[in-house]
């Protein structure tokens, strides 16, 4: 079973889905590390197991729950990335308030939560969120831009702020001041994105055109 296919299978089944996920991973011996014992690495396709059980049963607070786990963390927010809900969003944007942005790897939970806000907000068929919201994931984004000197994770935050299509959003990064070619590269493309999403004239695709935005996204993968 591939990883997307147990999130969506959960997402459909709920908690019947969720007996099914554990039942699976129970007759196949899904790995938790990912490690078999000749030295070879898999998807540790347990993890995920329990996090989309956990999400059959119980919604996004029992993913909640799991973001506080350093172990699950990251398969915690790969679900929530999936779901796709105002809730889901909520749910990373708290996950990220509460972050020390002390890691400098990619791979950390609260820069997979930032990169998973960007997914989800930053595109024509993102997640519809007030302006609290957009407010939040600004303060997010400067504080994590202080805290690192990675260009990639820099790069990372001005991504995510095209999530965040506000004057205040704008004024920032405007001002903003980087030596990197590469995060310059990302600022000028998060003013491209909040210039345009911020104009009288764009208007947020209805429902139906999001869904198709998505099949070719999908389709160009």
């Amino acid at each position: 079973m591939e990883v997307e296919d147990m999130i969506r299978f959960a997402m459909v089944h709920g908690a019947e889905g969720a007996d099914e996920i554990e039942r699976l991973c129970a007759q196949y011996g899904w790995l938790s590390d990912g490690m078999r014992e000749d030295g070879t690495r898999v998807v540790p396709l347990a993890q995920w197991a329990r996090a989309c059980a956990a999400f059959g049963r119980g919604g996004v607070p029992a993913l909640r729950l799991l973001l506080g786990d350093p172990v699950h963390a990251s398969f915690a927010i790969g679900v929530l990335q999936e779901v796709k809900t105002v809730e889901s969003v909520r749910a990373l944007i708290g996950f990220c308030v509460s972050a020390q942005w002390q890691s400098m790897a990619v791979t950390h939970a609260e820069w997979k939560a930032l990169a998973a806000l960007n997914q989800l907000l930053s595109f024509d068929d993102s997640v519809k969120v007030d302006e609290a919201v957009m407010d939040d994931l600004l303060e997010i984004v400067t504080q994590a831009f202080g805290a690192t000197l990675v260009p990639f994770l820099q790069s990372i935050c001005l991504w995510a702020l095209r999530g965040a299509p506000t004057e205040r959003s704008l004024a920032w990064v405007q001002a903003l001041k980087v030596a990197d070619a590469d995060v310059e590269a990302a600022r000028v493309t998060a003013i491209k994105s909040l210039k345009r999403r911020l104009s009288p004239a764009y208007k947020a695709p209805d429902g139906q055109q999001k869904r198709q935005i998505r099949r070719q996204r999908a389709e160009d993968v």
